[in-house]
């Protein structure tokens, strides 16, 4: 679904920016707009629900905080001139593989205890980078 929303502002906006839309153009994006259209459709109504309280929904939630404070690790490394900006990239890069690894694992809508233990030891890592940049001895520039 994702990808046909992405495929349908690409070519909108391409062609949009052009100023030049054919019938058969119009009739392409008003084909797209309805697959998308049923597409969130489908989504409201499948049932599908969350249970906010369950151990996998606690175990995401718990990562996404510890997310957000390596980030700010990372912002205050920047702000007191601990990290050069060759570290942030790198730090950077990090969290988002960490990111890319938690979607992938939570698409499912259940991540299992295996996959937490792999996240996580990501996240480890990552917090040992993040402590090693942070106090070796090069500075922001």
């Amino acid at each position: 679904m994702k990808e046909n929303r992405r495929n349908f502002l690409k070519f909108g906006a391409t062609n949009a920016a052009a100023g030049m839309l054919g019938q058969a153009e119009k009739d392409r994006i008003q084909n797209m707009q309805n697959k998308v259209s049923n597409d969130i459709h489908a989504d409201k109504t499948n049932g599908l629900t969350g249970n906010p309280n369950s151990a996998s929904s606690r175990r995401m939630q718990a990562d996404v905080q510890r997310n957000v404070n390596q980030e700010k690790r990372i912002e205050n490394g920047v702000k007191n001139g601990s990290l050069t900006n060759h570290e942030v990239a790198k730090l950077e890069k990090g969290q988002a593989k960490v990111d890319g690894q938690e979607a992938q694992a939570g698409k499912t809508g259940r991540v299992s205890a295996a996959e937490q233990r792999r996240i996580q030891r990501n996240e480890n890592k990552q917090s040992h980078r993040i402590h090693k940049d942070k106090t070796n001895d090069q500075v922001r520039g």
